[in-house]
């Protein structure tokens, strides 16, 4: 998620683990734990633009690497803080803060090694979009007033929203995959896999994908508590297949590893094409859900083999898309 969520995770993760008079070190410790394994956005390549988004949520957010991250941060805060805490505690603190974060990652869509190096499957459980003020906001609240006065109980009610807000996105995640479900059974669509997604900050509309093994199939659901399911279709595209490409050539290679980034949801956007260069985009994320035009993919010539995939994110907020969204988000046709 966003780093002030990061942040503000991390703090609360630490903080009951520690006593009255030592809550504002903890915090400190816990919330910049929860941030440090983002540092991992640092691992790039100008040549190889792929590589930013394969160690993005890799080995430093997965379970095995917690203890080693930890130990990292707690050392570069030991010198600042030995005088006010033995190392024992600020390990700790480190140490949940910075547990706390890949667990979290795991929660939203964009997918996270959790079990490296025991499997490179990208664990995303889709509750929660990667920027939700509405649970973040409440959670700033409450840390801030259990700094401020010193209240375990601020700490009680922060974790309490924590569990209560996520376990509503796993319920609402439930009820727009079966809503996925329902909408490809009525128009005899075969079901080889299906993924819902919450849209940018909400819990109330969804982006929802069926493969049928040769095209991709897009619906917007809005699942609002108490009201009616309303779906609007998107459209379908055919899925693109990196396996014509020679995985022996550096393109074929590129194709592989961003497939495997986007869980085996590529397609080819044609209207990002430019003279002898595909665009294959990632179909999972869009502004509007149910639009086809995709917040990032990879440029690359089909007729040079050992050349790079180029990572590209075109994200310019169309007008027309952000109508559309704010209008299903709030119940009405576009």
């Amino acid at each position: 998620m966003d780093p002030v969520t990061q942040g503000v995770f991390g703090s609360l993760w630490a903080l009951p683990a520690a006593r009255r008079e030592q809550m504002r070190l903890a915090a400190v410790s816990g919330w910049l734990a929860g941030m440090a394994p983002d540092l991992d956005v640092l691992i790039r390549s100008r040549e190889d633009t792929l590589l930013y988004i394969e160690y993005h949520r890799h080995f430093t957010h997965s379970l095995t690497f917690i203890p080693v991250g930890a130990l990292a941060v707690a050392l570069v805060l030991w010198p600042l803080l030995r005088k006010r805490v033995t190392f024992g505690p600020l390990y700790l603190w480190c140490f949940l803060g910075y547990a706390s974060h890949g667990l979290l990652d795991a929660c939203t869509s964009y997918g996270t090694y959790l079990f490296w190096p025991f499997s490179d499957y990208r664990v995303a459980w889709n509750w929660i979009s990667v920027i939700d003020p509405l649970y973040t906001l409440p959670l700033l609240g409450l840390l801030a007033w259990a700094l401020w006065r010193r209240r375990h109980w601020a700490i009680a009610m922060a974790w309490a929203w924590m569990l209560i807000y996520m376990a509503f996105g796993a319920l609402q995640n439930h009820r727009a995959e079966q809503a996925l479900i329902d909408w490809a059974d009525a128009n005899d669509i075969a079901i080889e896999r299906t993924v819902a997604k919450p849209a940018f900050a909400n819990l109330i509309l969804w982006r929802a994908l069926v493969d049928d093994g040769d095209e991709f199939h897009l619906v917007a659901i809005r699942n609002a508590p108490g009201s009616d399911t309303r779906v609007w279709p998107g459209g379908s595209v055919e899925s693109f297949d990196p396996e014509p490409f020679d995985p022996d050539n550096r393109l074929g290679d590129d194709l592989r590893r961003f497939d495997h980034f986007s869980s085996n949801w590529l397609f080819r956007y044609t209207d990002y094409d430019a003279e002898g260069e595909w665009f294959v985009g990632d179909f999972r994320y869009a502004i509007d859900p149910a639009s086809q035009r995709p917040l990032w993919g990879v440029m690359f010539d089909p007729d040079e083999p050992d050349g790079h995939a180029r990572y590209t994110t075109p994200r310019t907020v169309v007008e027309e898309e952000r109508r559309q969204y704010v209008a299903r988000l709030l119940g009405d046709d576009p």
